[in-house]
């Protein structure tokens, strides 16, 4: 009997420099991040769980790209390493 096959988006690795914190939730961490990052022209929007997070932070996180509706292109990331660049 064949295996299902399960439908799964490749992850991959972004970094680069936040450029503005959209929104910040103190009490869980979810937050909406504008991230400058490497090999691309345009800012990023990236969405994860970070206990602390700043403009001017390097951040490394694997994820992948969604097309949202309502706020289109967005990167789901998994746990975020970041640190300062100042």
């Amino acid at each position: 009997m064949p295996q299902a096959q399960r439908a799964s988006t490749p992850t991959e690795v972004l970094a680069g420099l936040v450029e503005r914190v959209t929104f910040h939730n103190e009490e869980n961490g979810f937050c909406v991040l504008r991230v400058k990052a490497r090999g691309q022209r345009d800012l990023i929007t990236v969405l994860g769980h970070a206990a602390m997070i700043a403009a001017g932070e390097f951040v490394q996180a694997s994820g992948s790209w969604i097309n949202d509706r309502k706020h289109g292109a967005q990167w789901p990331i998994k746990p975020t390493t970041s640190r300062s660049n100042r």
